[in-house]
């Protein structure tokens, strides 16, 4: 056998030799990989699933009647920490479990500890799931959804209350560390520069926990917006339909309506950009939808924006809708989104709300975008007014009488009722009380942001001046 016959024979062994190593490595793979690819649980925006679902409010309690409330989590990072400590707790397998009743957890906010709201209730397992939790443990059938989780941060023996109504369900003996997120709160207890939040049952003696101000300690920065597209700019529209439907703008048709509106079309699927910077998107499904499946659906919402167009920084799930469409089963989430750390609230008449979507699993049928940015115009410490914000009590004592108007109005009152009853009843029905941006959606750019408090009551919005108190936007009964 002469020397090239040597060649070919070591070359073929080579092969021979990595088809069987490559044979095996394929026997060994698919245990792992079979059920990631089985689920389409949104491969790739595991990142985006998991920051989505981030708390509308955190409520820091140093101590008795010290107290103060966030609205953005982006400059002390509390929860990062708080979800590390979930995720232990959501996976251990050893723990103990008591219900408590509500004026025990009440008491507790007189100690160090945490409070994250969310927005909308959410279910206890897609949270664990989010959290990254491989095989969540019995907590989350025992508690099936949350709308509060509590984390107690005084030494000793750490335990967490995950909260839903009157439902109050203490998890202690874990094995779980607190101290990051105590330090961070005595960081922050000790810079002072916070304003205090005061429960509406300590100070007025109504049936109602909400926290808010008697005075505050910091002004809210003035904030300029615009559209996020800019409809002037044809190159960028055509840019965004390229993207949407990952095609050359070529096999797109391309229709320009006279109100300066632009469609595109692809088959079946149709993509609008409004005159006034609305971004509309339908799509038909591929399959009927007969069971929705809420995990598989928020994997997909969450697959949908990071890749079409991507989440506005500060993005949170505002609102969860079970939805059917010709017998077809799915849901409709809503998002919101924060600048400079500040809820924003939309005052248009022609968009609904900033991000909605109408997924069915695995398909998304319906996109509403409506996305404003941040300027950034520099703010001149001598062009600024030095005037003084206002607290929510003060606005509430100034616009009592409207409140009352409005309430007996949509509780239908007309016999007559004290009006030391009235007001107890007006107090207790709060619902919910934050500073906001208000955004009038007049101006496509340069739009100044108003400051503003928003205030809930029985599914009424009002919204009122930061400054000056005065009503501005009203929303009916929802």
């Amino acid at each position: 056998m002469n020397k090239e016959d040597l060649k070919t024979l070591f070359l073929i062994l080579l092969v021979c030799i990595s088809i069987f190593l490559t044979k095996k490595l394929w026997i060994k793979i698919p245990s792992e990989m079979i059920p990631v690819f089985k689920i389409k649980e949104g491969i790739g925006s595991s990142y985006l699933f998991s920051d989505m679902l981030i708390p509308d409010k955190i409520l820091l309690n140093f101590s008795d009647k010290n107290h103060t409330l966030l609205y953005s989590d982006e400059k002390y990072g509390l929860w990062p920490g708080g979800k590390m400590i979930l995720k232990k707790a959501l996976s251990e397998k050893n723990y103990k479990v008591s219900h408590m009743k509500k004026e025990e957890f009440l008491k507790y906010q007189n100690n160090k500890s945490i409070n994250f709201y969310f927005a909308e209730e959410m279910n206890t397992y897609i949270l664990a799931k989010a959290l990254d939790v491989k095989e969540p443990n019995n907590i989350t059938e025992r508690i099936s959804k949350v709308n509060n989780i509590y984390i107690y941060l005084e030494k000793g023996n750490p335990f967490i209350i995950f909260c839903n109504d009157d439902t109050y369900l203490k998890i202690s003996d874990l094995n779980i560390q607190t101290r990051a997120l105590r330090e961070i709160l005595s960081g922050i207890e000790a810079e002072e520069e916070y304003t205090r939040y005061y429960s509406i049952r300590d100070t007025l003696g109504s049936n109602n926990d909400i926290y808010i101000p008697f005075e505050m300690a910091n002004e809210i920065p003035s904030v300029f917006v615009q559209n996020e597209i800019r409809i002037d700019n044809r190159d960028e529209i055509r840019m965004i339909a390229e993207k949407f439907f990952n095609k050359n703008i070529d096999y797109l048709r391309e229709i320009v309506e006279n109100n300066g509106s632009t469609i595109y079309i692809y088959n079946q699927k149709v993509l609008k950009i409004h005159k006034n910077g609305l971004l509309e998107y339908f799509s038909p499904l591929d399959e009927p939808v007969t069971e929705r499946n809420l995990y598989i659906s928020l994997n997909t919402a969450a697959d949908f924006i990071s890749s079409h167009s991507g989440p506005p920084r500060e993005m949170y799930l505002d609102k969860i809708e079970e939805i059917r469409s010709d017998n077809n089963l799915g849901y409709k989430f809503t998002f919101k989104y924060r600048i400079r750390g500040i809820p924003l609230i939309l005052g248009s008449d022609e968009v609904e709300d900033f991000i909605q979507i109408e997924v069915f699993n695995k398909y998304v049928k319906v996109y509403k975008r409506f996305v404003r940015k941040d300027m950034h115009v520099p703010i001149y410490k001598e062009a600024i007014e030095q005037e003084n914000m206002l607290s929510a009590f003060e606005v509430i004592d100034m616009n009592f009488d409207l409140l009352e108007e409005r309430y007996v109005e949509d509780m239908g009152i007309t016999e007559d009722v004290r009006i030391e009853d009235l007001n107890e009843k007006i107090m207790e029905s709060i619902e919910d009380i934050s500073l906001a941006y208000f955004d009038p959606c007049k101006k496509e750019s340069n739009e100044k942001l108003i400051g503003v408090w928003a205030i809930n009551i029985k599914g009424r919005i009002y919204v009122f001046d930061v400054y000056t108190g005065k009503l501005i936007y009203e929303k009916g009964k929802v």
